[in-house]
């Protein structure tokens, strides 16, 4: 019977909603992720052969200081910004104020990232030999915060985000097979890239007008978010340094070479959080406006399906790693690396639990610095160990450093949780 009651609840949820926006919005957001899945399984391969690992491992490597930098313009808007739209998306004058300000906010931080790419490139070698690839990878960045993907979750029109980026990403991945035939056109990628954010993220900023009327920014209010979301953009920030950072740490260390093997295999197991995201982001909003109560009743009710899962997909990585990569990649080198494939795919397992805490639990109550505090020590955790790793064992000790990293966050969240929260 207990068993009974525990599946039932989060098949209420559709039922409770009368306009049926939580699962309208997942169907949308999992149409994104799904296409952000699908697209890499026939891109990756292709570019992989075409332009061979080592220069593979230079995009690679731009991409992930990539994500770092959006990490910073985003600043933690991704869940504070939509929390709040939520909150006040009936009331147009407040929902303008806060759309302009935010606005304004990133505009402000892409400037300084940018400022800072520069520097990089200016500054150290390794940047100044590839630099227009680092360049034209910042259009991603660009593109991706002047598209308020966090106003559209906020007020439930995921449509748009789904429609947008759907067709923008298939485009742009159709031109990488026609545009780019040789390991010379290396260059092509991160343009192509570019050009599919640049022109969401335009069409997306544009559409969003019409909810919205014009409020000159303030800078206190500017200000504001920039403490309140302190511990956002410190967890993100950490994020970054496991999910994405650990291709750049490794391409510094190892070579653009093994940065390549390491990141084809790393994007084939963070592929699998697409099960989780878009559940998690369709949710959040609905759930971020329900009491402490509710909240805790249905994190753990969701823990079960997701520990299942989880094991499900970790074991098909495990058993079927070679044949995987195999069909994948087909590639000699990367195929002799299957046993680091098997063990990130542990990561598949953790994540998809922590993420329920760190993605869910946490940012619905507001509760900011316990979702901070273990994602910042999770981060640091595997910056040591990535290093060390990198430096004594290449990329094995990467890979272990990957996923010692995602269950130390889970431990630390899952103490929180019942420490905390539940008292």
């Amino acid at each position: 019977m207990n068993k009974i009651k525990n599946y039932s609840l989060i098949k209420n949820i559709w039922k409770k909603r009368k306009d049926s926006k939580v699962i309208s919005n997942y169907i949308y957001l999992l149409l994104i992720q799904g296409t952000n899945f699908i697209l890499p399984l026939i891109t990756f391969p292709y570019l992989v052969r075409t332009l061979g690992l080592e220069k593979y491992g230079v995009v690679m490597i731009a991409s992930s200081l990539v994500v770092f930098l959006n990490i910073v313009v985003d600043f933690g808007f991704n869940i504070s910004a939509t929390r709040e739209v939520s909150i006040i998306r009936n009331n147009k004058e407040k929902l303008s104020t806060y759309y302009w300000n935010v606005f304004y906010t990133k505009l402000l931080l892409l400037f300084i990232s940018f400022l800072f790419l520069i520097f990089l490139i200016l500054t150290f070698e390794k940047f100044q030999s590839e630099y227009l690839i680092y360049l034209f990878s910042f259009g991603i960045v660009f593109g991706q915060n002047i598209f308020p993907a966090w106003f559209f979750q906020g007020i439930e029109r995921m449509k748009v985000i789904t429609i947008i980026n759907v067709l923008a990403k298939i485009i742009f991945a159709i031109s990488i097979f026609i545009f780019i035939n040789n390991e010379s056109e290396y260059i092509r990628v991160p343009i192509f890239n570019s050009l599919g954010f640049i022109i969401s993220g335009i069409i997306g900023f544009l559409i969003s007008l019409k909810y919205v009327d014009y409020h000159k920014p303030k800078f206190m209010i500017m200000k504001g978010f920039i403490n309140e979301n302190k511990n956002l953009i410190a967890s993100n920030f950490a994020t970054s340094i496991y999910t994405s950072g650990n291709t750049f740490i490794l391409g510094m260390i190892g070579g653009d070479t093994i940065a390549g093997v390491y990141s084809s295999m790393e994007k084939l197991v963070m592929a699998t959080k697409t099960i989780y995201t878009p559940l998690y982001q369709a949710i959040f909003p609905w759930l971020a406006n329900k009491s402490k109560t509710e909240i805790i009743t249905f994190i753990n009710k969701l823990k079960k399906p997701i520990l299942i899962s989880g094991i499900i997909i970790s074991s098909i990585i495990y058993i079927f790693a070679e044949p995987i990569l195999n069909l994948v990649y087909n590639d000699p080198i990367i195929n002799s690396y299957a046993y680091i494939f098997k063990i990130l795919g542990f990561i598949a397992l953790v994540a998809s639990l922590n993420m329920i805490y760190v993605s869910l639990c946490f940012p619905s109550l507001k509760l900011y610095k316990f979702r901070m505090i273990p994602m910042v020590l999770g981060g640091i955790i595997n910056l040591v160990l990535a290093i060390i790793g990198a430096s004594f064992y290449s990329i094995l000790g990467t890979a272990i450093a990957a996923v010692f990293s995602e269950f130390m966050i889970l431990i630390i969240s899952h103490y929180y949780f019942k420490n905390k929260i539940i008292i």
